[in-house]
C-alpha cells in the first residue's frame, strides 16, 4: 500500500479508537498532502507511517494527537505478536526427525524378496 493508502486506513482506524479531532484534522491535512502521490506504486507499512507522524511537531506539541497514534502503534504491535503467536507450531506436536524401526527395513527387505 501506498502512503495516501496508509493514511486512508490510519483515519479509519483513528475513527474507530474515537480520536480527538486534532488527530482526524491532522491526518485530513497529511492525506492533502499525499494527494498526488495516490496512484504510485512505492509500498510503505503503517508502522513506518505512525512513525513518521509521532516525530512531527504538530504531534509532539500536542498530547491528545500524541496519546492517539500511540494508541494505533500499541494496538499494531499486540496484533504483530498475536499473528506470530498463531504462526508458531504448537508445542505438543513432535517436529524431531526419528529413525525407522528394524521392523521396517524387513518387511522392505521380505517385499523386495516376495
Amino acid at each position: 500500500m501506498n502512503l495516501y493508502e496508509q493514511l486512508l486506513v490510519v483515519r479509519d482506524r483513528l475513527e474507530g479508537i474515537g480520536a480527538h479531532d486534532d488527530s482526524m484534522d491532522l491526518v485530513e491535512k497529511l492525506l492533502t498532502k499525499a494527494e498526488p502521490a495516490r496512484n504510485d506504486r512505492t509500498n510503505i507499512s503503517q508502522i513506518q507511517v505512525l512513525r513518521h507522524m509521532l516525530r512531527m511537531n504538530e504531534v509532539n506539541d500536542n498530547y491528545n494527537v500524541y496519546n492517539d497514534l500511540q494508541e494505533l502503534i500499541s494496538e499494531r504491535d499486540e496484533s504483530d505478536i498475536s499473528a506470530r503467536e498463531d504462526a508458531a507450531p504448537p508445542a505438543y506436536v513432535d517436529t524431531e526427525r526419528h529413525p525407522k524401526p528394524k521392523s521396517y527395513y524387513k518387511a522392505q527387505k521380505a517385499k523386495k524378496k516376495g
